[in-house]
C-alpha cells in the first residue's frame, strides 16, 4: 500500500499559471510578515515536466493576447517580486524589451512562467498524473483530502494529504466525435501540434487540414505555409469567414475585475446571455496582425499561381476515415448542404478546449458537493466548492468557473492575480474550519499517515 506523508494545508492540481498566482500570494504574505507569522504549507502536483506555458504552441512570431502588466502580480500588487518587469529587471531584458512596442512574444512569456517557477521554489512534483482525490475523515466529518498520483516516468505512485485541494488543472482539449475513430498520429489537437509536426518532412508534397477558425487554427495555417514550402495547406471553417477579436474599449472591460463582482450575482439564464456578447472577444476569431499575415500569404499564393493555400469557408466535417493515402474528410457547405472530399495526410483539429464542471478525479467527492438547480456545483466568489456540513474540505476551482465567474475568469491572464488573492484570502480564512490546529500541529498518526512528508520532494528539483 502507498504510504502517504504528513498532512499540508493546501495541496494543488497543476502548477501552471493560475496555481503559481496563487503560490505568490503565499509567497508575498511570508516575504512581508513577521516571525511569527503563520506559513500555509503548499504542495503541487504537476502532469507535465515543467512550469512552461503552451510548450506545443509556442510557433515562432506568435505573441501574447493580454497586457503585459496583466501577470502573475502586477494588478495585485505591484511591488511582489514575480511581476514581469521585475522578470525583465531580473534577466538584464527591460531597456532592450522597452523598445519593442509592448509586444510580448509567445515564447518570452513561457520563459518568464518558468521564471516565476523557479522564484518561488515551492515544492512540486513534475511529471505526476493525478488519478483520483477522496475524502478522509476521523469520526463524521471529512477533514482531509488524499489526492492520489503516479509518475509518469517511473510509474510510480504516490499520495498527499490536505485540508485544501486547489484544483489549477485547467480546460481540456476538446475534440468532435466525428475525429475520434482516426485520432492519433495523423489526427491530433492543436494542444500537440509541434511534436507533431516535428515528423512532417519539409520537402515533401504533404497534404494538411486545419480545422477550425480561432487564434491557433490560424497560428498553425501559418506555420505549416512557411515551414512546409510543398504542402497543400487547407483551413476548413464552418463560419463565413475568418473573423477579427471583439477589439472595442467598452467591450473589453468585461476583462476588468469588477466585471467579476457583476456576473457572478447574475442567475444562469443571464449569464449565458452575457457570455454570449462577450464571447468574441477571445473565442473563434483571430487578432489583425494574424489576419493580415493570413490574408497576405493566400493573397501571394494566388498571385504567383502556387495555388497550395486554400481556406474553405462554409465548410463541416461530417466524417473521417482512414483510407491507403492517408486520411478522407468528407465534407458538407453548411448552407448549400452539397457534399465534397478531401484527401491529406494529416489533420490539425483546432476547435479549442472545454471546461468541466468537476473535473472526473473530485468524483470521490461528488456525494458532498452542493449543486444547484442544473446540477452545476455550487461555487462562492471566492472559488471554492459549496460543500455539505461535515465535510471540511475546501476545494478550490482554480481557472475552471469562466462559467460561474465570468469571461475573465479561466484562461485569460487578466484577473488571475486578483482570482489568485481572493482564493488564498479564503484559504486562510477558511482552510482550518471549526477552529482546528494549524495543519503542522495535527499528529498526522490520527490519520493513519507518517511524518516526515518526504515524497513532497521535487522530483526534478527547481524548474
Amino acid at each position: 500500500m502507498t504510504a502517504v506523508h504528513g498532512i499540508h494545508d493546501v495541496v494543488g492540481v497543476g502548477y501552471g499559471p493560475a496555481a503559481m498566482a496563487v503560490a505568490a500570494v503565499f509567497e508575498d504574505d511570508n516575504e512581508s510578515a513577521g516571525p511569527d507569522h503563520e506559513r500555509i504549507r503548499a504542495a503541487f502536483i504537476e502532469r507535465e515536466s515543467s512550469s512552461a506555458w503552451q510548450p506545443n504552441l509556442l510557433l515562432p512570431g506568435t505573441d501574447i493576447q493580454h497586457h503585459f502588466l496583466r501577470d502573475l502580480a502586477t494588478p495585485r500588487d505591484p511591488r511582489s517580486r514575480f511581476t514581469f518587469p521585475n522578470y525583465l529587471k531580473d534577466t538584464g531584458r527591460l531597456y532592450p524589451f522597452t523598445l519593442m512596442g509592448n509586444y510580448v512574444t509567445r515564447a518570452e512569456w513561457s520563459q518568464y512562467l518558468l521564471w516565476a517557477a523557479e522564484q518561488l521554489g515551492q515544492e512540486v512534483r513534475y511529471d505526476a498524473e493525478v488519478l483520483g482525490v477522496a475524502p478522509a475523515g476521523a469520526g463524521q466529518n471529512v477533514e482531509l483530502a488524499i489526492v492520489s498520483y503516479r509518475d509518469r516516468r517511473t510509474g510510480e505512485l504516490g499520495q498527499m494529504a490536505g485540508r485544501n485541494v486547489l484544483v489549477s488543472s485547467g480546460h481540456l482539449p476538446y475534440v468532435p466525435e466525428v475525429f475520434s475513430p482516426v485520432q492519433g498520429d495523423q489526427v491530433f489537437h492543436a494542444s500537440e501540434y509541434l511534436p507533431r509536426a516535428a515528423a512532417f518532412d519539409p520537402g515533401s508534397p504533404l497534404r494538411v487540414a486545419v480545422i477550425g477558425a480561432g487564434q491557433n487554427a490560424g497560428e498553425i495555417f501559418v506555420h505549416l505555409a512557411q515551414t512546409l514550402p510543398r504542402a497543400q495547406v487547407y483551413l476548413l471553417a464552418r463560419n463565413s469567414g475568418i473573423r477579427m477579436y471583439e477589439l472595442g474599449h467598452f467591450s473589453n472591460e468585461a476583462y476588468f475585475p469588477d466585471e467579476t463582482d457583476y456576473f457572478y450575482a447574475l442567475d444562469s439564464q443571464l449569464r449565458q446571455r452575457i457570455f454570449g456578447e462577450q464571447h468574441a472577444t477571445n473565442y473563434a476569431a483571430v487578432d489583425p496582425d494574424l489576419s493580415t499575415i493570413m490574408y497576405r500569404l493566400v493573397y501571394e499564393d494566388r498571385f504567383f499561381g502556387r495555388r497550395r493555400l486554400h481556406v474553405r469557408k462554409r465548410t463541416e466535417v461530417t466524417r473521417a476515415d482512414a483510407c491507403p493515402h492517408g486520411i478522407r474528410l468528407s465534407l458538407r457547405e453548411v448552407y448549400l448542404d452539397t457534399a465534397d472530399e478531401l484527401e491529406v495526410d494529416a489533420v490539425v483539429v483546432c476547435t479549442g478546449y472545454v471546461e468541466p464542471r468537476l473535473p472526473s478525479f473530485l468524483a470521490p467527492f461528488a456525494d458532498f458537493v452542493v449543486t444547484d438547480a442544473s446540477g452545476d456545483p455550487q461555487v462562492t466568489k471566492a472559488h471554492r466548492v459549496v460543500t455539505k456540513p461535515r465535510c471540511e474540505v475546501g476545494i478550490y476551482l482554480n481557472g475552471i468557473t469562466e462559467w460561474r465567474h465570468g469571461i475573465n475568469s479561466a484562461t485569460s491572464f487578466s484577473t488571475i492575480a486578483l482570482k489568485a488573492e481572493r482564493i488564498a484570502r479564503d484559504i486562510k480564512r477558511g482552510g482550518r474550519p471549526n477552529g482546528s490546529k494549524p495543519a503542522a500541529e495535527q499528529p498526522a498518526a490520527r490519520f493513519g499517515l507518517q511524518e516526515p512528508f518526504a515524497s513532497l520532494k521535487p522530483a526534478r528539483g527547481k524548474v
